[in-house]
């Protein structure tokens, strides 16, 4: 495995390209676009530390996405001999693939369930169209501070504004008052190591400080976006979490609720968690 520089517009895979490596990524920017040509719809974007095309790692089928370098960067390939030989021999520079791919497996586990209670459920009434709200109703409230930007450029396809605010004193230990403005999705959150637990394949971007008894798992829940806009998933964790008037996860069958366009509450483990925030969701 050697490092390897690249140029912005690198181009390192197309769909039907082969699968045979998944890169690191140690400087620049990736970006993931779904689509077979020109204009393609933009449907992530990487930062130093990420790893992509992961699962050329344990399967052999062609590339479904193209990824390309926004910027000029560094990476390091590695085929699937050269890490199946790694995972006995060095299991230590496995490390940042392996969470990849269980996050991977993670969001596809959650993904089913979800179109499996889609199939199970009535099919909703029809809503209503609402009429257009008059610029003249729309009230600004002043004197709110300036969210804080996580360092990563908002991805312009993604036409949604999530800002993540604590509502309580521990949610406020890991949160600024002025918010948290996320400017990549899923924005994975989960709890931090404490200091009897050994490192774990955590793949988190908000890291809530939790002690004994837990409220937060490690791996417990995320903020994403798709075609419908922004919503909450649980990621498999124990208790669970509240959107507004709804549970998702923990012992629920319901695996994920959607976060409507002004201010949400979501609780992050019991329904007395300490870890409760306010999530405000508008169109950029």
């Amino acid at each position: 495995m050697t490092e390897q520089e690249f140029a912005a517009g690198h181009v390192f895979f197309r769909p039907g390209d082969p699968g045979d490596r998944a890169y690191l990524l140690h400087a620049g920017q990736v970006e993931v676009l779904a689509g077979t040509a020109e204009p393609y719809t933009r449907v992530g974007v990487l930062r130093p530390g990420e790893v992509f095309g992961e699962m050329a790692l344990i399967e052999e089928r062609p590339r479904s996405l193209t990824v390309r370098a926004v910027t000029a960067g560094r990476a390091t390939p590695m085929t699937r001999d050269e890490f199946e030989g790694l995972l006995t021999t060095d299991p230590a520079r496995t490390r940042q693939y392996l969470r990849s791919l269980f996050e991977r497996l993670r969001s596809m586990t959650a993904r089913l369930d979800e179109l499996e209670l889609d199939r199970a459920a009535p099919p909703a009434p029809p809503v209503p169209e609402m009429p257009p709200v008059p610029a003249a109703a729309v009230v600004v409230k002043p004197g709110r501070p300036t969210p804080i930007e996580l360092p990563t450029p908002p991805d312009p396809m993604a036409g949604w504004v999530v800002v993540v605010h604590p509502l309580t004193r521990k949610a406020a230990e890991t949160l600024p008052d002025e918010g948290l403005l996320a400017t990549r999705f899923p924005l994975r959150i989960g709890r931090a190591a404490s200091a009897k637990e050994r490192e774990a394949l955590d793949l988190n971007d908000l890291w809530l400080l939790d002690t004994e008894p837990f409220n937060v798992s490690r791996n417990h829940c995320e903020i994403y976006l798709d075609h419908e806009g922004p919503a909450v998933r649980d990621r498999g964790s124990h208790l669970g979490c509240g959107v507004n008037e709804s549970r998702i996860g923990g012992k629920t069958l319901m695996g994920h609720a959607r976060l409507e366009p002004g201010d949400n509450v979501l609780v992050v483990g019991s329904r007395s968690s300490p870890y409760q925030f306010r999530v405000n969701v508008s169109r950029a």
